[in-house]
């Protein structure tokens, strides 16, 4: 890996980092140790030794690993925000507006992130320091930790150098750019598929450890609740560590609008939460003093009230989704309608709220009547986007103002913005597709892990009823009678309906970082999931209790 790309991402040099976090950590960690042995030496013994030598290789292990997650972490966000990059920049080029400017404004384009810095140090380079604008090109290319962004920065340095007209070079690039894009969620979606696959073997692989963990202290003698409690920690951590991983590999494609515009959408999803709480706790409190259902079925009619906060979510999320569906339509009849009126946007949608744009309509009709106050427009399109709730639509129709605000072709812009609008949401289905199929993988495994569990539970309350019914000689037979005698069924059965509801909301959150969508939308899953185990584990344990003697 490259050292001067590295360096560049944290903004300073290799002997700078060297002197404020390479020697103040390597003293730490050589003076930790020391200063342990001197002030407290009685405490070396057993694992605080293993602990004491593992804090000096955590702290070199951090200076090593911060400077490669920092890469990682900002080459992910150039990549993530590259496609919107390139519409804006060839909306932007239909002005005629020079390279310098243009570059200036997509460097104040906060969205963009650390792609916005990156911009905004070739216009350092070519503005302050009156480097060319090929060499600055070739040297941000050359450091950037983005190999998308350096091949785009490579080839617009030489169409400068050729002499190519820097808007027939934007517009061309638009397929290019968008072309890689595809092809880079294309391969997170693989990616998704195999972090699937990843997640269901391992979940299949843990659920023999906690039935082990059930059975084991039947030959072994050891506290059952104990030992299920460690293999029930090992299986939710094991979870949590594989839903980590999933969310550094599906792409970050937010589909919620990050306007500070309140809508009546976001209230309702706001106090949703609140009022799903508290008939939890109301629920839970009537169920516990008045009736008598088994355990399982306790759990899941406790929990069942936060499927009202997931219902509104999804309600409103299925909305948005039709929104986008539409909006490259609208956005694209909106620019050949001001093409053809030498840009007059007013007059060009008074003609458009006459036809019908499916749900958008309504917001299109506010959308008028906002603009044609003439107070201000990049509000009343900011308005327009809350409306919707789109993080796709919020940014697009940013675009679309600027463009025609700086005076750029509306024909042309709508169709750069609609043809790339409809790329993304293209891609946005595979990902809703991928989501969906593993749905159906996750609700059929939660049934199994759920079946198996209590199946196991049930064999366990069979021996223990067995035993404690049968005197045996005081002989060593191998099988600790007593831990049987002393199993507490009621208890083993709570502690794994609480690994259930983990695992029913781990699933429910790989699902949400599958698809995207927001996170209050978990609870629809989760709800749904947490029922699953209840029904399945009921099901196992008043099926099988007649065949085992129960």
């Amino acid at each position: 890996m490259n050292t001067k790309v590295i360096f560049h991402c944290l903004g300073m040099s290799q002997e700078n980092y060297f002197k404020k976090f390479v020697i103040p950590v390597t003293i730490l960690a050589i003076l930790f140790p020391v200063i342990i042995v001197l002030l407290v030496p009685s405490i070396l013994q057993g694992v605080m030794v293993v602990g004491i030598i593992l804090v000096p290789l955590a702290l070199f292990s951090i200076v090593i690993i911060y400077p490669i997650s920092s890469l990682e972490s900002k080459k992910k966000e150039i990549d993530n925000n590259m496609h919107y990059y390139i519409t804006h920049m060839g909306v932007l080029a239909t002005s005629q507006m020079s390279r310098i400017d243009l570059l200036l404004k997509l460097s104040h384009t906060e969205a963009y992130g650390y792609l916005a810095k990156e911009t905004g140090r070739i216009y350092a380079l070519v503005f302050y320091w009156h480097v060319s604008f090929p060499v600055a090109c070739r040297f941000i290319a050359n450091r950037t930790p983005s190999e998308l962004f350096a091949d785009f920065l490579d080839r617009m340095a030489h169409s400068v150098q050729a002499g190519q007209a820097f808007e027939d070079f934007v517009i061309s690039e638009q397929t290019v750019v968008m072309n890689d894009f595809v092809t880079m969620y294309q391969d997170s979606l693989n990616s998704i598929d195999m972090v699937k696959e990843m997640f269901v073997s391992m979940c299949m692989s843990l659920i023999f450890i906690v039935a082990f963990a059930i059975i084991m202290p039947i030959i072994t003698g050891v506290d059952s609740i104990l030992l299920l409690g460690g293999a029930i920690g090992i299986f939710v951590v094991t979870e949590l560590v594989i839903l980590l991983y999933a969310r550094s590999k599906v792409p970050a494609d937010r589909i919620w609008h990050t306007l500070n515009i309140e809508t009546v959408a976001d209230r309702r999803i706001k106090w949703s939460m609140p009022v799903s709480l508290f008939l939890c706790m109301i629920v839970t409190g009537v169920v516990l003093l008045f009736t008598h259902l088994p355990t399982p079925i306790m759990f899941a009619v406790s929990l069942t009230p936060l499927l009202l906060t997931g219902l509104i979510a999804r309600f409103e999320e299925d909305k948005i989704k039709r929104f986008d569906n539409n909006f490259g339509a609208f956005i694209r009849s909106l620019g050949g309608a001001a093409g053809t009126r030498s840009g007059l946007i007013l007059e060009s949608l008074k003609e458009l709220i006459g036809h019908d744009f499916g749900p958008l309509s309504l917001n299109i009709n506010n959308l008028y009547k906002r603009l044609k106050t003439r107070l201000n427009t990049p509000r009343s399109w900011e308005h327009f986007a809350a409306g919707t709730g789109s993080n796709l639509i919020e940014r697009f129709a940013t675009m679309f103002v600027e463009g025609t605000n700086v005076g750029g072709k509306p024909t042309v812009i709508g169709e750069i913005i609609s043809k790339n609008f409809m790329a993304i949401l293209s891609m946005r289905k595979l990902r809703y597709s991928s989501a969906s199929s593993l749905i159906g993988v996750l609700y059929g495994m939660t049934a199994g892990i759920a079946a198996t569990m209590f199946l196991a539970l049930s064999i366990i309350a069979m021996l223990a009823k067995l035993f404690s019914k049968v005197s045996l000689p005081e002989i060593d037979i191998g099988i600790s009678i007593a831990t049987i005698g002393a199993s507490n069924i009621p208890l083993m059965t709570s502690m794994l309906m609480v690994m259930m509801v983990c695992h029913s909301l781990i699933s429910a959150m790989l699902i949400r970082v599958v698809d995207g969508g927001h996170h209050f939308n978990t609870y629809t899953h989760f709800v749904g999931l947490v029922w699953i185990s209840a029904l399945t584990a009921e099901v196992t344990l008043q099926g099988m209790g007649p065949l085992l003697g129960l």
